[in-house]
């Protein structure tokens, strides 16, 4: 404890600064993240509408995975330079998944894996770079809010 103290004595103004700085900045991101964490919505369809993709050799039902439709709608809202024609496609893609159970499985997946506190919902409402010719992100959203996915 008195290493701590001396070596806190001994730094300049501005290296304080620094940690406390840092320190309430990575205070203030896990707070948010505890506080902020989205809802879990339940399946409305309990499961059911998840379709099954394939078999294990023991004959038990593989379902459809949210993970790869979640991780697209994360790259084409995440990165810096992305087409807003790209966006367009994969939000599309997403506001036509045949049943709800996909598209709430995909919203949950999103928010627990790459929300960072916020929604698929804040996400995409978020997003000001569209393709103006182009109605995916009225889609996806219409999609989201006939759900009750806010």
């Amino acid at each position: 404890m008195k290493a701590i103290k001396e070596t806190w004595q001994s730094l300049p103004g501005w290296g304080k600064v620094a940690i406390i700085v840092t320190g309430g900045y990575i205070t203030y991101r896990v707070g948010k993240k505890i506080i902020n964490r989205p809802i879990k919505h339940q399946l409305p369809q309990g499961g059911a509408g998840l379709p099954v993709v394939s078999y294990t050799p023991t004959g038990t039902a593989v379902y459809w995975n949210p993970a790869p439709m979640s991780k697209d709608l994360f790259d084409v809202m995440s990165g810096l330079f992305t087409a807003s024609g790209t966006k367009d496609a994969t939000w599309t893609k997403f506001a036509q998944l045949p049943t709800d159970d996909m598209i709430v499985a995909t919203y949950n997946f999103f928010n627990r894996e790459y929300g960072n506190g916020d929604t698929l919902t804040k996400w995409i409402k978020d997003e000001f770079w569209s393709d103006i010719t182009g109605s995916g992100k009225e889609l996806a959203l219409n999609r989201l809010s006939s759900l009750n996915l806010v």
